[in-house]
């Protein structure tokens, strides 16, 4: 893929990003996060389609579900100086072994959103995060004693037609589960030479044919207090 300069560009500005670190929160369950993220922000910025904090360390995009809206969002932040991308979200349980609550590591991205071949192509069909950015989360959930699994995500833009026949065909794959901005988001950061890893909360499983939604379950807020918030707030 030729790479060479869009015709249209984001056009943004703000303070520089602490460290030029972003820590990206498409979705948010429940009220409690957001309400403390705005309290520890020293400063606040709208990014349409999203929110930006300020903390001491990072700054936190709230906002920009599905592939298109995120990187419309992560576009405009680049302009901040942004070098490091951490996604933290949620995922569905394509997987037996991923249960509602359970936290799951993608060490590559499928792409069935629309956004990410825009910016480049796939490596043998997935998008892969940053070495130095999945090892140092790795460490900072050791250095907690926190658990997770890993495997394979895909990223889709049609969350309501993962029908049967899509599911087995990912399963074939030893795809583990589905989010709606992962890939789009490695892809951005391979274009533009930035770090990026994610990191997720399952909050539905879909892998008995039938849907069970537990995305404001006492499971997925509590994973939610245990893993995300330190990595938010205190690294």
């Amino acid at each position: 893929m030729k790479k060479e300069p869009s015709i249209t560009r984001a056009e943004f500005s703000g303070p520089p990003l602490p460290s030029g670190r972003l820590i990206f929160l498409p979705f948010i369950p429940g009220s409690e996060l957001p309400g403390r993220l705005s309290r520890a922000a020293s400063d606040r910025l709208n990014v349409g389609p999203g929110r930006l904090f300020y903390l001491n360390r990072a700054a936190v995009l709230q906002g920009g579900p599905g592939a298109p809206a995120a990187l419309m969002a992560l576009e405009k932040v680049r302009n901040l100086g942004l070098q490091e991308i951490l996604i933290l979200s949620y995922c569905g349980s394509l997987s037996p072994e991923l249960r509602i609550g359970q936290v799951f590591l993608p060490v590559k991205a499928l792409s069935q959103e629309g956004t990410s071949p825009h910016y480049t192509r796939a490596r043998k069909g997935f998008f892969f995060p940053s070495s130095k950015t999945l090892e140092n989360l790795k460490l900072c959930l050791l250095g907690k004693k926190l658990t997770w699994i890993e495997g394979a995500i895909v990223s889709t833009d049609a969350p309501y037609r993962e029908t049967p026949g899509w599911m087995k065909s990912l399963q074939r794959k030893k795809i583990m589960a589905v989010d709606m901005e992962l890939s789009a988001v490695l892809a951005l950061a391979a274009f533009y030479g930035l770090r990026a890893a994610g990191l997720f909360i399952v909050s539905d499983e879909l892998f008995s044919g039938s849907w069970k939604n537990g995305s404001q379950s006492q499971e997925v807020l509590a994973a939610t207090a245990q893993y995300f918030y330190p990595l938010i707030f205190e690294s």
